[in-house]
């Protein structure tokens, strides 16, 4: 996996600096300014204008997507500013070209900016991801696809989740919380319909995670396998802290921020911790070959039949009704590690203390430090009392 990142970095085009100012394509030339200008030609139809603007937008957006791995890193050395100024840039060229052949498909073009601002959310603090949201308000603005303006809606909702969790734990109504939870509010109205209260499949999946993995609540039961084939089940997590990273091939943020969790297992590995990675997969051994490439630390955990059929060992548990958490809505979807986690977006990160309990998710790495810490020592110290009161009672 390192191979595979670095290849990425590498294929990114690097962009020096780029002004926050609108791209040139969104203003209109004086004509004043070419004395052989035809009045009544259009002034913005430099034909080269539009491939100009275009290569700027595509060199912006790998930027971003650079910075969205940079970030990751633990020394990370790619200031939040930069990143501000370059999404600025990116939504100038974005609101000026709003022909559908700019913002249909994929692969590098402006259809998978709402998918680099949600991986630009990981590990970013309750600021950063209102920035983030803006931005996606900027483009909602404009007149784009139905479809792209699904996936804006779906990214607000992802990067906004966390806050909404963290403040209605700790009872935080601080003015950026406050405008969070307005914000996602707002978002849910939008997308909810009005006469049948039908919400898309985003907007019940978070409600879904904000109920059923709020901060305090147990973890949701689950047995799975190791990449050994070793059956693993949750109950047997207990008395040590974790850290639990959801990740995906398909987002190499997630991956780049699993390959920097290793400083965990690094840091406490005297500690009552385990650090665990989750990824869905329909293909075992694609899977093993991607963890023999990448050789992440901690545990890794294979989300796909073979789990699905283990979870038969967790007779009498209402996992609610089939589909309700995952894509699919067969009889079987329900029973899959990450569709019990409320299908997690690639990237989510959760704290767990050693009594079964999350009490942090999707924080920033200086903040998941100092969790942790605190979470192991209070484990610590509850051993500590647990060996002198037998001792006592001896």
């Amino acid at each position: 996996m390192i191979g595979i990142l670095s290849a990425l970095s590498l294929a990114v085009p690097q962009v020096a600096a780029v002004p926050a100012a609108v791209p040139a394509a969104c203003a209109v030339a004086d004509p004043v300014a070419d004395p052989g200008a035809d009045p009544g030609a259009d002034p913005g139809a430099d034909p080269g204008a539009g491939a100009a603007d275009q290569g700027l937008t595509t060199a912006m957006l790998a930027e971003l997507e650079r910075l969205s791995l940079d970030r990751q890193r633990p020394s990370a050395d790619a200031p939040w500013s930069q990143i501000q100024r370059l999404v600025a840039g990116l939504l100038g060229g974005a609101s000026c070209d709003l022909s559908d052949s700019a913002w249909a498909g994929s692969g590098g073009g402006l259809a998978d900016v709402p998918r680099v601002l949600t991986e630009l959310a990981i590990g970013a603090t309750p600021t950063q991801r209102l920035d983030l949201v803006q931005a996606c308000q900027q483009l909602l603005s404009a007149g784009l696809l139905p479809e792209v303006r699904s996936q804006l809606l779906r990214a607000e909702i992802l990067i906004l989740e966390p806050l909404i969790a963290s403040a209605a734990a700790g009872g935080d109504r601080g003015p950026v919380m406050r405008r969070a939870a307005a914000l996602y509010d707002e978002v849910s109205l939008k997308v909810t319909d009005p006469r049948t209260g039908e919400a898309p499949l985003f907007l019940r999946r978070s409600g879904l995670r904000l109920e059923r993995l709020r901060v305090g609540a147990p973890i949701p039961r689950f047995v799975a396998r190791d990449p050994a084939g070793n059956e693993l089940r949750s109950a047997q997590l207990e008395g040590e802290v974790l850290v639990i990273r959801f990740w995906d091939r398909t987002s190499p943020a997630s991956l780049a921020a699993h390959r920097a969790d290793e400083t965990w297992v690094r840091e406490f590995w005297d500690a009552p911790f385990d650090l665990i990675g989750v990824t869905r997969s329909g293909d075992r051994e694609a899977y093993l070959r991607l963890l023999e490439a990448a050789q992440f630390s901690g545990v890794q955990l294979f989300d796909g039949p073979i789990s699905e059929a283990l979870s038969d060992a967790l007779e009498g548990h209402d996992w609610g009704t089939p589909g309700a958490f995952g894509a699919s809505a067969s009889p079987d979807a329900g029973r899959c590690l990450s569709n019990r986690w409320g299908t997690p977006p690639p990237g989510s990160l959760f704290v767990v203390d050693a009594r079964g309990r999350i009490r942090g998710r999707d924080l920033s790495t200086d903040a998941t430090r100092s969790l942790v810490r605190q979470l192991i020592d209070e484990e610590q110290v509850r051993r500590r009392e647990s060996l002198h009161g037998g001792a006592r009672s001896r």
